[in-house]
């Protein structure tokens, strides 16, 4: 296999990743708003149907505000890494292996020929 190979296939590899990552990512994000939408619809029902102090609805109520304000938080949180991976996938400056490898190799080279002739070690 040839370094341009290795180097090809690293970058597929790791656009896979992305694509993995960023596909879970959508899918805890879906998870977590119906998480939300539930708890919201459950506070609503207890503050409807009565929150008295004998029936404990009150602590649940509490217990559900502070789960919403949780799972917002996700959310939010959820939101900046998917436009992050978003961003990566779009980008048209993938990673290029072979032209990072070159350009190393080029730097090296400058170097080399920088050197005196007795301190290059071939």
């Amino acid at each position: 296999m040839t370094q341009q190979q290795t180097d090809e296939d690293g970058g597929s590899v790791l656009k896979r990743q992305v694509h993995y990552t960023a596909d879970l990512l959508r899918s805890l994000q879906d998870s977590i708003h119906r998480l939300r939408n539930e708890a919201e619809d459950l506070r609503e029902q207890l503050e409807t149907e009565g929150a008295d102090d004998t029936t404990g609805a009150k602590s649940q109520v509490s217990k559900l505000e502070a789960l919403i304000r949780d799972c917002q938080k996700v959310e939010r949180l959820l939101a900046e890494q998917s436009s992050e991976f978003a961003r990566m996938l779009k980008s048209e400056h993938e990673l290029d292996f072979g032209a990072a490898r070159r350009d190393v190799e080029s730097r090296l080279a400058g170097i080399r020929a920088s050197l005196s002739p007795e301190l290059v070690l071939e």
